[in-house]
């Protein structure tokens, strides 16, 4: 394996333990980010640290990734998640620098084509995903135009240590640690392909080792749970087998099934998801017991 040097755009759940795992491993990681006064809607200042770095390949991982904050400001998720991916595509094509774009499951929506693989029809089902699939048609046209080389890395929503408070399985533990009743928008039949955090990371290294180029992956489990299933396993792991349930209103954009297909990565670099929700869980669990964390922040 190839030792190399990458820029990684963006922080946060996923990119942290991206950027350990690939130190781990030998490569070199520098970070561009927002909380270090970086910001990738400024055109000169994504170009002069991309130029300067002389980097192998770029990791866009930075967006608006709050389906909720893209939902209450979609001006600012499309001027940071299309117009900030203009600005590193248009670099990397200049400077002939790979680039890896962090895309994302929820591209296939509410398609009847499952399970959905990296050639099946999308149907997203709300503007963030959209504006994802547009990013990845953004991505191939510098490439058809102007030879930029690109891996398209399309991930099913994670959870785990040090995941965010808003995503579903923080909100359930939250509450129940709350004394709350837990919320479940819908009838809760809709399924998901949640990925525990270290999968998720392990798989996206491996396709980066790989050197493979100007190719699309799902990364993602083949796991598929209901939003009911998910719920009852986090009230069994928490000791509260009984605990309420309030059903809500379900949310505009609700995508109904979610089934992912990880053949290709199998095929191409042997990677596959080896942790059940059921493990995850208890591993999340165990992970705020030994920290003594009484919600996930």
């Amino acid at each position: 394996m190839k030792k190399q040097k990458f820029l990684h755009i963006g922080q946060g759940f996923i990119g942290n333990k991206v950027i350990s795992k690939l130190k781990s491993v030998g490569h070199k990681v520098n970070i561009f980010d927002l909380q270090l006064g970086q910001d990738l809607r400024n055109r000169q200042q994504v170009y002069k640290e991309i130029k300067r770095g002389k980097y192998d390949a770029v990791i866009l991982m930075a967006a608006i990734a709050n389906l909720n904050d893209f939902e209450k400001d979609p001006l600012l998720g499309l001027d940071v998640n299309i117009g900030g991916l203009i600005n590193v595509a248009n670099t990397c094509a200049d400077l002939k620098t790979k680039l890896y774009f962090i895309s994302t499951c929820c591209v296939y929506g509410n398609t009847s084509d499952l399970p959905s693989n990296e050639n099946s029809k999308v149907e997203p089902s709300e503007i963030y995903a959209a504006a994802k699939y547009a990013g990845e048609w953004i991505i191939k046209g510098y490439h058809n135009s102007y030879d930029l080389n690109y891996v398209i890395l399309r991930l099913s929503t994670c959870y785990g240590p040090d995941m965010r408070a808003a995503l579903a399985p923080g909100v359930f533990i939250n509450q129940i640690n709350q004394g709350k009743p837990i919320t479940i928008h819908g009838s809760g039949k809709q399924t998901r392909a949640l990925t525990y955090i270290d999968d998720l990371v392990e798989g996206i290294v491996t396709i980066i080792n790989s050197g493979i180029t100007n190719e699309t992956f799902n990364v993602s489990t083949e796991e598929e749970k209901s939003v009911n299933d998910l719920v009852q396993i986090i009230k069994e792991a928490m000791g509260k087998p009984e605990w309420p349930v309030k059903h809500i209103p379900d949310r505009k954009g609700q995508t109904f099934k979610e089934q992912i297909s990880t053949a290709k990565a199998k095929k191409l670099v042997s990677w596959q998801a080896k942790t059940t929700l059921k493990q995850g869980i208890k591993k999340t669990l165990k992970w705020m017991k030994a920290n003594n964390l009484k919600e996930i922040k």
